[in-house]
């Protein structure tokens, strides 16, 4: 059975007591409402759902009704501190880094980054600007409604240029980078140049720089960093 996205970001804040979480791109709340934690914090440019009567249903939750660079930017502290953090903004390898590296900044030491759709379905699902995506799958009359972007790419760049970082990839579900700090010995050489040019086609036949492994190996893995 495919493992949730709320499933797989609650297995990582079962491993804290009284969990912080965030969330870049919350959407319709679908993930944030279902995932439990002490205090949780939900950004997004335009929430999809009645924030105000979800705020009193949920006193442990702040809701930011901004983009994840003004949060990261204007809101957020040096103090403030979070034990997980999803990621699932906007689909595209430049943002999705940014938020990525902005999350390291506000991550607890023994924190978890968890970063959504990094394994696109298609060609198509992999296309990097979302109107094109659209385009194209009117042109071909296709039912596509995944849209996962160049998310991919940043997979490479954390291998390659984030080496105090650990990285795996959730195999039994659409596809989750699992990140949290542990020094690798080791890099795969790569230029910036190179991930930047990663294709659909390079992601399909170099499935081993995604460390695939089924979602209870990953949380094992992760929980021995914890000791």
């Amino acid at each position: 059975m495919e493992r949730s996205r709320a499933e797989v970001v609650q297995s990582f804040l079962n491993l804290f007591e009284d969990p912080r979480y965030l969330e870049i791109g919350v959407n319709k709340g679908e993930t944030f409402h279902a995932v439990k934690a002490g205090t949780k914090v939900a950004v997004d440019p335009q929430f999809i759902f009645d924030v105000e009567a979800c705020a009193k249903a949920n006193p442990n939750a702040s809701y930011y009704q901004v983009t994840s660079d003004k949060y990261f930017g204007h809101i957020v502290t040096t103090n403030d501190k979070f034990d997980v953090v999803y990621v699932d903004g906007l689909h595209t390898s430049e943002q999705t880094l940014r938020d990525i590296l902005n999350a390291t900044e506000i991550l607890a030491p023994k924190g978890v980054i968890v970063v959504d759709d990094v394994k696109p379905t298609t060609h198509l699902a992999a296309i990097p600007d979302r109107q094109t995506f659209f385009k194209v799958r009117s042109f071909l009359t296709l039912d596509e409604k995944s849209w996962m972007g160049d998310v991919f790419r940043v997979v490479y760049f954390i291998d390659t240029f984030m080496q105090q970082w650990s990285h795996r990839t959730v195999s039994d579900n659409h596809g989750q980078a699992v990140v949290w700090r542990n020094r690798r010995r080791q890099v795969s050489e790569r230029t910036i140049v190179e991930v930047g040019g990663k294709t659909f086609e390079h992601f399909a036949l170099e499935q081993s720089a995604f460390n695939l492994a089924p979602l209870d190996a990953i949380v094992a893995e992760v929980s021995e960093n914890l000791v």
